[in-house]
């Protein structure tokens, strides 16, 4: 027989935590073999989807305890499922529309069999991490989560005092940084594991971004830095307890752009300083390869994809090639009869999706070595959500364009708000529950509802979204066209650069403060801007002819 308090406590803290293999057998005999601790570790689950949730009133942290207390609270007296029930319930009440703002992210109750079979529990760090014991120990418990995309939940801990800044390596308050661990990183409502920061908001996956805006600072032997992911704000761990970065600070690298010429076969990949500096470094120039297009950077700034064709065959199909950010290692990344185009890296850097075929197009998902090609399904234009969880993407039925969602691995595809759309692919808020289109003007889509919300009667295009919020479009329907720049909720437009007829490609640059943007009308040019100043670098003006910038990431 076992004690139902320890096996609860060991549930909670699977959770989040890594469980040394003696906890994590006894967890999961006892949830193989009695129907109560199943019960109950489904209810404390269910509970911690709801306290997950956002909410547009907010919530008192008092209700929230009481729901916490009313999962863990076995050791006194064993709850009925039906207590568990009226706790999750009234919270509830108070959470009010909540189920409606987090969207499709559900969580994944235990199921009768196997229980923990199906959420292999690992941790951030390459070495074993302390584990949580059932007594909550203050040295018991890493902040590093679990590999499974299911969403972080709350758990139990030990306070350890007020925080005190602490030195973290080369992040800081005010930069962009980028999750550079494997597994999951919770955002939680405190610095620290204790109960005060038990209740999470949301998660961080590899490759994913964040707003540091506050910190370092320790707590629970960590450096937590106070973040935000679009409308959600809470505390992550920067760095293991052995100093190792789970978060690392996203810096402006080289910009690479496509140089023209009169033959094909003298075109090449350069790169610029985003100073002006360096200009003109030849990144690729291979006569064997012409007509570079869509080029773009992985999110950790190794590599560049781009689209381009063979010398022997310029009118036959396109292709997708990767390169290393050195100019070595060319690779062909798709070998097939059809136009392949677009290219959209994983936050993470393994993953390529792509726009194969014309007329019917479809996207395709391919490691970023050319192997485990997969179809999945009708679309163009992909982007992929900050989590890498999701896709959008347009679809046309030949009579207007659609926007469409689906998970990575084709499952749950749907149509997102009943617009008709341009043939341009959509952008993503940094929190992922938002799509910004462009449509008569442009405007938000709620990824979860499919609501439509119009945020400028502007003809725009290219939109892009920002770290911190900030929407920037291009747009030729004013008698001044150029870059705007507008907060998310449709206030305080602004123009950032006029008189520019063509805005091929725009896109903030990675430490989300400055503008990238190529001009195709006349001289053909490459240039950065500052919203807030109004400043212009002019990086490339060339008669020859230029296209394509892309601005690439430097991590640490």
């Amino acid at each position: 027989m076992h004690d139902h308090r320890e096996i609860l406590a060991l549930a909670a803290a699977a959770i989040d935590f890594e469980l040394d293999p003696v906890d994590r057998s006894r967890l999961h005999a006892a949830l193989e073999t009695c129907s109560l601790c199943r019960r109950q570790a489904a209810a404390m689950r269910a509970t911690a989807t709801i306290l997950g949730r956002q909410s547009d009133i907010g919530t008192p942290s008092r209700v929230r305890d009481v729901v916490i207390g009313a999962a863990l609270r076995s050791g006194r007296r064993t709850p009925a499922p039906r207590t568990l029930l009226a706790a999750s319930l009234s919270l509830l009440v108070v959470l009010g529309g909540t189920a409606v703002i987090v969207g499709n992210r559900g969580m994944s109750i235990l199921p009768p069999a196997s229980p923990l079979a199906s959420a292999p529990i690992q941790t951030a760090t390459a070495q074993a991490s302390p584990t949580a014991s059932p007594t909550g120990s203050p040295t018991s418990a890493s902040p590093t989560v679990q590999a499974s995309p299911a969403p972080p939940q709350p758990i139990p801990g030990i306070s350890t005092g007020s925080p005190s800044p602490v030195d973290v390596g080369p992040l800081r308050a005010g930069e962009v940084a980028a999750m550079v661990s494997t597994g999951r990183l919770v955002i939680r409502t405190q610095p620290g594991t204790g109960p005060e920061s038990a209740v999470f908001k949301t998660g961080v996956y590899p490759g994913q971004r964040v707003l540091t805006i506050e910190g370092p600072v320790e707590a629970s032997g960590y450096p937590w830095f106070r973040v935000r992911l679009g409308v959600i704000e809470g505390w992550a761990a920067a760095a293991s307890r052995d100093g190792e970065p789970w978060l690392a600070p996203v810096r402006n690298g080289l910009i690479a752009y496509v140089r023209g010429a009169s033959d094909p076969s003298g075109e090449a990949i350069l790169t610029v300083g985003p100073d002006g500096s360096a200009g003109g470094t030849v990144l690729l120039s291979d006569p064997n390869v012409v007509h570079y297009e869509h080029l773009t950077w992985s999110p950790d700034g190794r590599h560049l994809a781009f689209v381009g064709k063979f010398a022997d065959a310029p009118s036959g199909p396109s292709e997708i090639f990767v390169i290393d950010a050195d100019g070595s290692n060319l690779v062909q990344l798709t070998h097939n009869e059809a136009d392949d185009d677009s290219p959209a890296w994983s936050p993470d850097s393994k993953l390529i999706a792509f726009r194969q075929g014309e007329p019917d197009s479809s996207v395709v998902v391919v490691r970023a070595d050319g192997s485990e090609v997969t179809v999945l399904g009708p679309g163009a234009n992909p982007v992929w959500s900050p989590d890498g969880l999701q896709l959008a993407m347009t679809v046309s039925d030949g009579v207007s364009t659609r926007v469409w969602v689906m998970a990575t691995d084709g499952g749950d595809r749907r149509q997102v708000g009943d617009t008709m759309v341009a043939a341009a692919p959509p952008a993503w808020s940094p929190d992922g529950r938002t799509l910004v289109v462009s449509s008569s003007g442009l405007a938000l889509i709620d990824v979860a509802t499919g609501s439509i919300t119009p945020l400028s009667a502007e003809a725009g295009a290219v939109p892009t979204w920002s770290i911190d919020g900030m929407l920037a479009f291009s747009t030729t329907g004013s008698a001044a066209p150029g870059v705007m720049v507008i907060d998310s909720d449709g206030s305080n437009v602004r123009r950032v650069l006029a008189d520019l007829a063509f805005v091929s490609v725009l896109q903030w640059s990675p430490d989300g403060r400055r503008l990238l943007f190529g001009d195709d009308d006349g001289d053909s040019l490459v240039a950065v801007a500052d919203p807030g100043s109004g400043n212009l670098t002019l990086l490339v003006n060339d008669v020859g002819g230029t296209r394509s910038p892309a601005w690439q990431p430097r991590l640490p």
